[in-house]
Order: C-alpha cells, then sequence, then structure tokens
C-alpha cells in the first residue's frame, strides 16, 4: 500500500494546532469553521510528567482469605484479614467496601434493571440469587457493622446494595496501616456476568468484601455494580486457603504452594500471589488439568495451568499456541509479564456466561468442539483475554469511568498480536452456534470487525462511566470498536513505530500506577514530538463523526485564446475552438462530519498519470484545480489511513460516470430470468 506518512504528519501536526497547512494543489477553500470546545479536564496531556517504571506495586490492599466452598448450596464461607495502607495526603475516617455480589440479589438492583431479560429469568428460576452477607466487621477490635450504611453514589438507587460504607474507630494517617477482620458468606447465583454455578461447576469471582480504590485526594473510588463495569482497586498482597471437596479440580489466581488434604473428605488449596488487584477461582469435578512452563525472553518462566473441559482437551495445542502468541507479542510492544503463573479456564457447556474474562494472573475463555482452524475460536477469545494482563492487569485504569483505556486498548493491541501471529482473519458466521468459516473471504483489520461503530456512529461520545451510556449496544460499539479504531486511526496518521513507542512508553512508565487518559496523551504526544490532545478531544470526547466526500469532480478542455490579436494588416481573429492546449480540472472535496483530521485526495488522470493534493481538513470544504492531462476521477483518502470514516462510498467520484458495472450486471440479471423462464417452460 502506497501512503503519504510525511504529508500526513504536517498535516496532523497543523490541525492538532489549530492552523491550515497548504495543499500540494492550488486550492480555495470555505470560511474557517469555530473550533470544538474543549471538553473540561478531559485530555489535558501531561508531556512532562511521566514516572519511572516499576518492577513491583507498593501493596495498598492485601487480603488473607480463608474460604470454604458448599458444593451443594453453592455458598462461600469464608475469613478474611484485610491490612490496608492509607495512600492519600490526608486522614481517612471512614472505609468502602464493595459487595459485589449483591448485584445478584434481586430485580431491584442497578445491575439487574439494565439486564437482559433472560438474565432476570434465570436467576428468579428456582430462585437462584446471589448475595454477600457480612456476619463479622471490626478494626482495631471495634465493631464496624453497626455504622454499616449503603450508597449509590451513581444512580441514586436505595435498593442496590453493591457499595457499604462503614466508619473508623480512629483515622488512618496518611501511611499508616489498619487491619480489618471480616467474617462472610458469599452466596453464589445461577452463572450469569462471569461469575456463578452451574450445576457442580462454580467460577468464583468478585465474591468477597473488597475495597474501593484511594485516590491521592482522599477520596474513595467506589462505584456501584452496574452491568457495563468492571472492577477499579489498589494493588496488594493476596494469601488465600481454598477448603473444597477433594473431587473438585481448583485453579485460581497465583501459585499453589500448598494442598493439605483432611479426614472429611476435603482438600485445602493455598494460593499465593503479591502485586495483583483482585482474585478469582473455579473449582469443578470434571476438569481436565495440564501444567506447562512457558519460558519468557525478558521475564521470569511463566507456569500454565490449562483446565479444559474433556472434550475440549484436543483443543489443548491450539490454546497454548495462542498463549505463546500473546505473551511474544504483548510483551514485546508492552513490556514482558511479571508474574510467573497463568491460568486459563474453559468452562463446561451451560455455564457460558463464565466465558471471555480476565482477573490477574487468570482468564476464561472457551470454545465450540467443531471449532475448525480457520475460525481463529479460541485462539481470539484467548490471546484478547491475555492481553488484558497488562491493559487491566498491570495497568489497573479505572474500568468503571474510563472501560475505554482497558477494553479498547486491549482490542487495539489484540488485533496487532493476532494479526502478526495468524494472519487475516476468516470470515465466519455461527450456525447452530458452530463457527462455520469462508476460506478465502477475510476480515480486514481492524474495520472490517469493529463494524458495530458504523451503525450507529453519532450515539454519543466514547468517553462516558459505563452506566451513563445509552445502552448496552452502545457501550460495546463505543469501549470496543470506536475506541480501537481511534487507536489503530492514530497509528495510521504516526507512522507504525512512532505508535510502538508511544505506547511502549506508556505501558512501562504507568505500570502498577492506574493511570488516566491524560497519562497516555502525554506518552503519545512525547513520542509524536507534538501534543495530540486535539485528536483525543475530537474523538474520545465528541460524538461528531469523520466523513470526507469528493463533491463534484469535472475536466473541461482548455483551449487557446480567442478574439482578434495583431495590428493593420497583421491582425487576426482566431476563433473558439482552434488549438487545445491541455484541461482544467477541478476536484471539490468537503468535510461532511464534525471530526477535522488531515486528509489526501488522490487524482488519475486519463493518461495513467497521479498526483496527490494534502488537506488539514479544518474548514468545511477545499477546492483543488489543475492544469494538465485530462482527470479521470478522483478519490479522497486513498490509502483508507482514515478507519473512522463513517462512508467510503462517497469517497471517489469519475468525471464520467463508468457504464460497464451497470451493463454487467444488466447482463446476469437478464440471464437469471431466461435461466428461470427456461426452468419453469420445462416444467410445465
Amino acid at each position: 500500500m502506497r501512503t503519504d506518512r510525511a504529508l500526513l504528519a504536517a498535516a496532523l501536526a497543523a490541525a492538532m494546532a489549530g492552523t491550515a497547512s497548504a495543499p500540494a494543489a492550488t486550492s480555495e477553500a470555505a470560511a474557517p469553521a469555530a473550533a470544538p470546545a474543549r471538553a473540561a479536564g478531559s485530555v489535558a496531556a501531561t508531556l512532562d510528567a511521566r514516572p519511572p517504571g516499576r518492577l513491583r506495586p507498593d501493596p495498598v490492599a492485601s487480603y488473607t482469605i480463608a474460604a470454604r466452598l458448599d458444593a451443594g448450596t453453592h455458598a462461600v464461607a469464608g475469613r478474611q484479614t484485610i491490612r490496608w495502607r492509607n495512600p492519600a495526603r490526608s486522614p481517612v475516617s471512614d472505609l468502602c467496601f464493595h459487595l459485589y455480589l449483591d448485584a445478584f440479589a434481586n430485580s431491584a438492583s442497578s445491575w439487574l434493571r439494565r439486564a437482559e431479560a433472560e438474565d432476570v429469568a434465570a436467576l428468579a428460576e428456582g430462585g437462584r440469587w446471589g448475595w454477600i452477607e457480612l456476619a463479622r466487621l471490626e478494626a482495631d477490635g471495634a465493631d464496624l457493622l453497626a455504622d454499616l450504611a449503603f450508597a449509590a453514589p451513581d444512580d441514586g438507587n436505595r435498593d442496590d446494595r453493591t457499595v457499604a460504607r462503614v466508619r473508623l474507630p480512629r483515622p488512618v494517617g496518611p501511611g499508616e496501616t489498619v487491619e480489618i477482620e471480616a467474617e462472610f458468606t458469599a452466596q453464589l447465583p445461577r452463572v450469569v456476568a462471569r461469575t456463578g454455578y452451574h450445576r457442580d461447576f462454580h467460577l468464583v469471582a468478585q465474591w468477597f468484601p473488597k475495597l474501593g480504590r484511594m485516590e491521592r485526594d482522599g477520596t474513595w473510588n467506589c462505584r456501584q455494580f452496574h452491568r457495563a463495569s468492571e472492577f477499579s482497586a489498589d494493588f496488594g498482597d493476596y494469601d488465600v486457603t481454598l477448603d473444597v471437596p477433594e473431587r473438585f479440580v481448583v485453579g485460581a489466581t497465583g501459585r499453589r504452594v500448598e494442598t493439605r488434604h483432611g479426614e472429611d473428605g476435603r482438600v485445602a488449596h493455598r494460593y499465593v500471589q503479591e502485586g495483583v488487584h483482585d482474585f478469582a477461582w473455579t473449582a469443578w469435578p470434571g476438569f481436565v488439568e495440564q501444567l506447562y512452563t512457558h519460558p519468557q525472553p525478558g521475564g521470569p518462566d511463566v507456569e500454565v495451568t490449562l483446565l479444559l473441559r474433556p472434550e475440549t482437551v484436543r483443543f489443548t495445542g491450539r490454546y497454548l499456541q495462542a498463549l505463546l502468541h500473546g505473551f511474544r507479542g504483548f510483551g514485546e510492544l508492552y513490556g514482558a509479564y511479571p508474574y510467573t503463573t497463568l491460568t486459563l479456564v474453559d468452562p463446561p457447556w451451560g455455564a457460558e456466561a463464565a466465558g471471555g474474562m480476565e482477573y490477574p494472573t487468570f482468564i476464561t475463555a472457551g470454545t465450540h468442539v467443531l471449532s475448525p482452524i480457520l475460525s481463529q475460536d479460541p485462539e481470539g477469545v484467548t490471546v484478547h483475554e491475555l492481553g488484558h494482563q497488562w491493559f487491566y492487569g498491570l495497568l489497573a485504569t479505572d474500568e468503571v469511568q474510563e472501560s475505554y483505556l482497558d477494553e479498547g486498548i486491549n482490542t487495539y493491541a489484540t488485533a496487532k498480536v493476532m494479526a502478526e501471529a495468524y494472519g487475516p482473519e476468516t470470515w465466519t458466521f455461527r450456525a447452530w452456534d458452530v463457527p462455520v468459516p469462508f476460506r478465502g473471504v477475510v476480515k480486514e483489520h481492524p474495520v472490517d470487525v469493529r463494524t458495530r461503530y458504523f451503525r450507529r456512529p453519532r450515539v454519543e461520545p466514547i468517553a462516558r462511566t459505563t452506566w451513563g451510556y445509552l445502552d448496552h449496544t452502545a457501550f460495546r460499539q463505543l469501549t470496543y470498536d470506536k475506541a480501537a479504531l481511534v487507536f489503530a486511526q492514530l497509528e495510521r496518521l504516526l507512522g507504525e513505530r512512532t505508535m510502538a513507542a508511544g505506547m511502549r512508553d506508556y505501558a512501562a512508565a504507568w505500570r502498577f500506577r492506574h493511570p488516566k487518559t491524560a497519562d497516555v496523551v502525554g506518552s503519545l504526544s512525547r513520542a509524536a514530538g507534538q501534543d495530540l490532545a486535539g485528536y483525543f478531544r475530537q474523538t474520545l470526547y465528541g460524538a461528531e463523526v469523520l466523513d470526507f466526500e469528493v463533491a463534484a469532480a469535472t475536466s473541461r478542455p482548455r483551449r487557446g485564446p480567442v478574439g482578434a490579436f495583431g495590428e493593420g494588416e497583421e491582425r487576426r481573429v482566431r476563433a473558439a475552438g482552434e488549438d487545445l492546449v491541455g484541461w482544467e480540472s477541478e476536484v471539490v472535496v468537503r468535510r461532511l462530519g464534525g471530526v477535522r483530521l488531515p486528509v489526501v485526495t488522490e487524482l488519475v488522470f486519463a493518461d495513467g498519470r497521479r498526483a496527490r493534493a494534502r488537506w488539514d481538513g479544518q474548514e468545511r470544504w477545499v477546492r483543488f484545480r489543475i492544469r494538465g492531462p485530462r482527470l479521470s476521477h478522483a478519490e479522497v483518502d486513498p490509502d483508507e489511513v482514515l478507519l473512522l470514516d463513517v462512508d467510503r462510498i462517497n469517497n471517489s467520484r469519475r468525471v464520467e460516470p463508468d457504464r460497464h458495472a451497470a451493463r454487467r450486471w444488466g447482463q446476469r440479471v437478464r440471464f437469471w430470468i431466461q435461466s428461470f423462464l427456461e426452468t419453469v417452460a420445462a416444467l410445465a
């Protein structure tokens, strides 16, 4: 593909600075429009505020948990000690807890109010609800339950009980530590939203009373559990003992360091993991457990545990190959995986809602037993969930208020790793849930696999809280699809090398630090050598679209002058149409959407020659006038750099209509009609 990187880089710099750049051809432009208003506090690029990278996070919230699974009631009885260090600059007098499982306690919760009807029906059938019940909560020997109050800071729903606040017996000063003791029961729901049980399968996630995240200004970041929300928490060290019946195969976050068999037909597995911000586990008698060691260049060896269904053991090689590609690809792009374990779970049939999820050092995937290799299933979901170990696990961005920094960037990064490892993706549809690939028909990354965005491109901005989106479809269109296109689009404008340098800087500098939008903008701006805040103001914080069209393309003969020339007897009159001296062509390119980005227009002439004109896209239209050969057609963005363009049909225009296609289709229609009539006549 031929590109104009230098032209685009110069025009992008002009666009971000709000100035016009001269096009390559003579041009005339409309009066400048007003610049878009800046979203307050949105993407102020931190060009000179990059912290150094870290090998391990400083623990803020560390948990020691002893849990016992009752396989008959699908309940987990737990005792936990939390060691919490105040990371803020001021004393803290209260604690804020997430009680995630209470989202599934009844249909009045904020999560289930916006859930699909089948989710509510699945929980209601047989009363298979879920909740957390606190039996004891103490700090410094003082009972905290007496002052416990539920809060709904996001939507004011008094029936939602996923956030609880308690008063401490004494303020905890900056840098000081307090220990909290708790006893609780976690009743698992019928598997929904990647947690719960199905028959004797258990995925135990969002299961313990979990502290919110303390911001540097001393305020709690403790949001309700919404349908589109995931999680945000402080880093810490986990030491968790899981007591289950002996027949269960167990997998969990971290490394298994001890197994103790009791006399009552039960077994206790102890897992430890430093430097993570959550803990999840699974237990099912049907798992086939397989252990492998993956040597990781630039990082520690990783002990990989596969927990597969018996019928998907034959996918072992494909799972391992996907993990190998993922460790290598994400490691080269964003730094080595720092942990020594990774557990992958393939949930059983009937528990598909537990698949496709990420927790620290622990991911769930899933595939159909008839999935062919061309479908890249389970490869795609495996690589995507592994990628979350970087963009959810190591960077720990706020998945509730800036979900696109997790899902959007990871979707963009997954496409790069998958394309490098497996090449183009084959177009696949699902028949009775069986993936059926169309051999030879490929999807072009990233546009063909992000088409959901183009169905409703103007619905709202990407930069919304997860509970603020119009609906779940909008959340997925924007957080996954458009956000991935925003970063892929920037890569097309800056060049792959510059983009890779900026993203690696971001991943290294902000590891374990809970970065925000301004931080990724700062890293990319440093790599590009220009402030990219204007680009992200348009694409993240605005709902306007990118759409250029070739509005007009004409070419007229240019002949010599006409009239009387000379004096006296030498005077001669030249009539119209005498000497043809060339052609005069005119092309008008319009910006139909509100997003302003630089664009290249290619002019193709009848003799085969080509020329390119650039435009910074700041105004509403530009007119190019060219003298030379006869113009054949013009195309805006010929290299398809502008991935966010919502309508590519209007990107080109011919001076004269091409009737060959219409004639070919007319001949085909006549053939089909004739064949149909002959068939009818033969059957008559």
